[in-house]
């Protein structure tokens, strides 16, 4: 398919690709069941298309700046392996195809398991999907790397904090900070342990080396840093861990000792602390409306200001068309016009032509009349008696002698019976009795 079809035209790659590919399948004898992005083995930087039918699959390279968008690189038939195994992750599906001669690695993106459905229809290979457990799939743990894993834990750790501080009350923000206080300090120990003694640190794991003890205190550590940092309360976040312990325990000794007044005070700044937060959290709230508020008059901005370009650009081509129209009307105007002219001319002419024609009929009528009655002369005076019939009527019933001689007034040249252009002479005759009576009159022989 040549790149000009997409030049003009605001099409996704994916939508090109489909294209290209459902020509390319018009004439052929196998059914096209689905179209979808694919890795063929990393062989080319470009992207690559798989399709899908009922006897195979065939693999496109894509290269939207090439004369032809799609390449075929290779076809492969299900007839050519005896059993694949399928890997479905979230977003994509590893295809391992084992043959006889030979093994694939494929993968197709999103549409794995209607490419194993259409497997499953259409061939006679053994089919084995790999068992994942529900963890694997989620998204950083699908590839099974260590530093992906230790991002991933770590942040779906902190959503999680920001939910529990939220739905925890403020009287249990102390005991978890004190806990995790106590976690972050082992864990340090641990960590400092695991580098040197793996095993004694990773009682539960198969894999017991030094990358696994590093990723896996590291994330302990920077957890329980993160929940002491968020639920402690006042200006106690300014403090170190170890001394945010000991003043939780003094002022819980200092506590006990105060008298109710003591007490009553501490409630009050309580209060006025939660009071302090909420309103913050209400600050923050109305600043985010106000965010929203402002972003969605921009979208309603932009959206009118589209709106208008579309309206005078349908305007524009309107008057385009009206003007085109216009033209049209006019050019058709003038044509009209012209071919008018052209009419009454060619009556003017023809008029004249036939004016002429007429005057040169009667001319030849009385020509002819002058010419009869010469001849009428010359025969009394003679021995012969010519006679003219009326031009319009060359019968011979009208003749005074069954005359035999034909002659043409015009070319003053007669005709006897039998000659070549006797019969053919149809108008303007003279008859004549004899030929003497023509040579007389002043005709000559055909």
């Amino acid at each position: 398919m040549s790149k000009t079809r997409y030049k003009n035209q605001k099409e996704s790659n994916e939508a090109i690709a489909k294209a290209y590919i459902e020509n390319d399948y018009t004439n052929s004898q196998n059914k096209l069941l689905l179209v979808s992005k694919a890795n063929y083995e990393k062989i080319s930087s470009n992207v690559c298309y798989s399709s899908v039918d009922d006897k195979g699959m065939n693999f496109y390279e894509f290269n939207k700046n090439a004369e032809r968008n799609l390449m075929l690189i290779e076809r492969y038939e299900w007839s050519d392996f005896s059993s694949v195994t399928i890997n479905h992750s979230i977003t994509k599906s590893a295809f391992t195809f084992v043959g006889h001669d030979k093994n694939r690695d494929i993968t197709i993106e999103v549409k794995g398991k209607e490419v194993e459905q259409v497997i499953r229809n259409h061939s006679s290979m053994e089919v084995n999907v790999v068992k994942r457990p529900v963890w694997t799939k989620v998204l950083g743990y699908r590839s099974q790397t260590s530093w992906k894993m230790f991002m991933a834990s770590t942040i779906y750790t902190l959503i999680l904090l920001f939910i529990l501080h939220a739905l925890l009350p403020a009287a249990t923000h102390n005991f978890i900070m004190e806990l995790a206080s106590l976690v972050l300090f082992l864990s340090i120990i641990g960590l400092l342990i695991g580098l040197i003694k793996p095993k004694w640190v990773l009682p539960k794991f198969k894999v017991k080396t030094r990358k696994r003890v590093l990723f896996s205190y590291l994330y302990l550590i920077f957890s329980c840093f993160f929940i002491a940092v968020a639920f402690t309360d006042g200006e106690s976040t300014s403090t170190p861990a170890s001394t945010q312990v000991s003043s939780s325990q003094n002022s819980v000794t200092v506590a006990s000792k105060k008298d109710g007044a003591d007490s009553s005070k501490q409630k009050v700044e309580k209060n006025d602390s939660d009071k302090a937060v909420k309103e913050e959290a209400k600050q923050k709230a109305e600043e985010q409306a106000a965010k929203e508020e402002a972003k969605r008059k921009a979208e309603e901005q932009a959206a009118k200001e589209e709106a208008k370009r579309k309206a005078e650009e349908q305007a524009a081509k309107e008057e385009a068309k009206q003007k085109a129209e216009e033209q049209a009307a006019k050019e058709e105007a003038e044509r009209k016009a012209q071919e008018q002219a052209a009419k009454e001319e060619a009556e003017r002419q023809a008029e004249k032509q036939a004016a002429k024609e007429e005057a040169e009929r009667k001319a030849q009528q009385q020509a002819a009349s002058q010419q009869a009655t010469t001849s009428s002369s010359t025969s009394s005076s003679g021995n012969y008696k010519p006679f003219e019939n009326d031009p319009s009527d060359d019968q011979q019933s009208n003749m005074s002698c069954s005359g035999q001689i034909k002659g043409n007034k015009n070319s003053k040249i007669y005709h006897v019976p039998g000659g070549a252009y006797y019969d053919r002479t149809q108008d303007n005759i003279v008859w004549f009795c004899s030929e003497a009576d023509a040579q007389a009159a002043g005709y000559r022989k055909s």
